[in-house]
């Protein structure tokens, strides 16, 4: 990594950019809603977009690289942004395997989940989960999954899942081996745990896709993301064409109904701050706009001058094309399933909404319609490989930044980057493998619900310093004055509304006690999601105090350091000292003095030894020449 050519052009970026879609399967907006998501996207992501973007692309670094150069107070922002990612990978990797593991499941039998067991999806072995007898009232759990609270009615099919297929244990301590599935036939011949299995088949996938830096890792991102948006347009045609139309059209036009509820009747602020909240939530979780994703990619597509300025633009409209496809596919599922089962209970409003709408009610949708397994495998597979692809983003941002570290910290390693990358990659990956081990045992949902809510809790802290040390950095530099004024002015304040909206969830959620399948939390746990939370952010005083200790010189020198950067910038040679210039012209070209009476040169060039090297001459830099010096 580190090359000064681009290693993704402009088309490998738009089918890249398709990752945020992954979690639009889960979280889905409708209304008002929805046009609260475009209004933010356009408003509030355009600017951050555009400025991290474009100075990853100038200065060819990633987030720490650049903020180590310009502002090394703010270094541990950087730093504090890494370990949010590494963190939001070890709890969406697991999910990620669940995803696949369906998508195996309709390869090999039609899952069941909780449909009725006299349709061809089901095993022998099924038991018919609405025959299931039920004490009581079904309760209300309240959960939370990338920072939206949702509510889940405990319904018998809804324990049945957690029995059958996480059988999940009752309390988040109660740690008991992995789930063992034996509801098809073929699972039950294994006869071991396959979720371990898979996670590590995934991580190794995601080590042999990136290991080899981001310019093979972009071609095969490229295909990915292209067999993603074709999977997912064939399961949308098929459903479109057919099942029921009526159906479809009844669903999309309720889920698409403009409410203006709260916007006409501004005494009702609940029902307007909810709604809007809603769009906030899907974009801030899915695009990676305040994290450091968005200078990396600004480095992998380069340092041009169209790259760097149109980008930003194709993210943001790609990932505004890309975000309703996949509810868009899931309408006519989905419409004609609620009209098949119109007296069931499992199907509420909450039920559309969350991680049980791919788990839950996707699965019943292709049993009770009986759709061909191969749609249902297409479903499956393009989330799989949206969620795959966020997974192999975040690995080359945080290896990109952690060598372009250790490369200009250690100059031995300069002339060894590819090297470098392999191993980082490789040690990452097997950090990520063997503490996501718990997240796939029995209690592992627990763990995700736990971290999900703990890395969201104080974001609102890094969204706002990382503004403002973007833009610190982005007026610095030498681009037009009037765009730096209006860009910087357009930054702060939708940085501003941004920490506002994650600050509101912040003091909304505060007194809630974690919950998740009827299971309220311990005290214990609480803390543990507390001290999560803070993990980050005690990066931000580290890096800077590690910064000033690295430099030399006074108190002075070191402030002025801290706050204003490298003032010359430093030039890789990539190995390879250039010929020094010449301090002036040729002595013979001005000097009338230096020839003598009969035209020779009083001081004749020739006669200098050419093979005359003294090592003491070259600068003191071990980076530009192999020296024992």
């Amino acid at each position: 990594m580190g090359e000064n050519f681009a290693q993704w052009n402009l088309l490998q970026l738009s089918f890249i950019a398709v990752f945020p879609a992954y979690l639009a399967y889960i979280r889905i907006v409708n209304g008002m809603a929805l046009v609260s998501l475009y209004v933010y996207l356009f408003v509030l992501c355009m600017p951050a977009m555009l400025i991290q973007m474009k100075l990853g692309g100038y200065n060819q670094k990633g987030l720490v690289g650049l903020l180590s150069r310009h502002l090394p107070i703010s270094k541990g922002v950087g730093v504090a942004l890494l370990v949010d990612l590494f963190l939001t990978c070890l709890y969406v990797a697991p999910l990620v395997c669940h995803f696949g593991m369906y998508a195996i499941i309709s390869m090999i039998e039609q899952p069941y989940v909780w449909s009725s067991c006299d349709n061809e999806w089901n095993s022998e072995n099924c038991v018919d989960i609405h025959k299931k007898e039920v004490a009581g009232v079904a309760s209300e759990s309240t959960y939370t999954f990338n920072g939206v609270d949702q509510k889940t009615r405990v319904t018998p099919e809804l324990d049945f899942y957690h029995e059958a297929y996480l059988q999940l244990t009752d309390s988040v301590s109660n740690v008991t081996g992995f789930p063992i599935w034996t509801f098809t036939s073929q699972l039950q011949n294994v006869g071991i745990s396959l979720l371990p299995v898979v996670l590590a088949i995934l991580w190794i996938l995601v080590f042999l896709f990136t290991a080899f830096g981001a310019r093979v890792a972009g071609w095969i991102l490229f295909v990915l993301g292209g067999t993603f948006v074709g999977m997912l347009l064939a399961v949308l045609g098929y459903g479109y064409n057919s099942l029921s139309s009526e159906y479809s059209n009844n669903f999309l036009m309720n889920f698409y109904n403009l409410d203006f509820k709260g916007f006409l009747q501004p005494v009702d602020t609940r029902v307007l701050i909810n709604t809007v909240n809603e769009g906030f939530d899907l974009l801030m979780n899915s695009l990676p706009v305040w994290t450091a994703i968005p200078v990396t990619m600004g480095k992998f597509t380069g340092k041009g001058k169209i790259t760097r300025n149109l980008g930003w633009l194709l993210v943001i409209v790609t990932y505004a094309l890309v975000i309703q496809i996949p509810q868009l596919a899931m309408a006519p599922y989905i419409g004609n399933l609620l009209e098949k089962s119109k007296s069931s209970d499992i199907f509420r409003e909450d039920a559309l909404n969350g991680i049980q709408l791919v788990f839950n009610v996707m699965p019943a949708a292709f049993a009770e319609l009986e759709i061909p397994p191969e749609y249902a495998m297409l479903f499956y597979l393009s989330l799989f490989i949206c969620g795959f692809m966020f997974l192999c983003v975040a690995m080359l941002t945080i290896v990109d930044n952690i060598v372009d570290s250790l490369t200009s910290r250690f100059t031995r390693l300069f002339d060894r980057k590819h090297c470098c990358t392999f191993v980082t990659t490789f040690f990452l990956m097997v950090a990520l493998m063997c503490l996501g081990l718990l997240m796939t045992t029995r209690a592992g949902f627990y763990y995700i619900i736990l971290l999900d809510q703990s890395i969201t809790r104080l974001r609102f802290i890094t969204v706002f310093i990382l503004a403002v040390s973007v833009i610190i950095v982005y007026v610095k530099h030498t681009f037009s004055i009037v765009e730096r004024i209006l860009i910087s002015i357009w930054c702060i304040l939708a940085a501003t509304a941004t920490a506002g909206f994650w600050l509101y969830s912040f003091i909304m959620y505060l007194g809630q006690p974690l919950r998740y399948a009827g299971h309220e939390y311990s005290k214990v746990f609480d803390l543990v999601s507390w001290i999560i939370s803070a993990v980050p952010y005690i990066a931000i005083p580290a890096a800077a105090m590690h910064s000033c200790g690295l430099y030399e010189g006074s108190c002075k020198e070191r402030m002025k350091y801290m706050f204003c950067g490298n003032q010359d910038e430093t030039r890789d040679y990539q190995g390879y000292y250039p010929a020094p210039e010449p301090s002036a012209p040729p002595a013979y070209s001005y000097n009338s003095n230096s020839f003598g009476r009969n035209g020779s040169m009083l001081y004749p060039l020739e006669d200098t030894h050419k093979n005359m090297y003294d090592p003491e001459l070259e600068p003191l830099d071990t980076r530009l020449r192999s020296s024992r010096i």
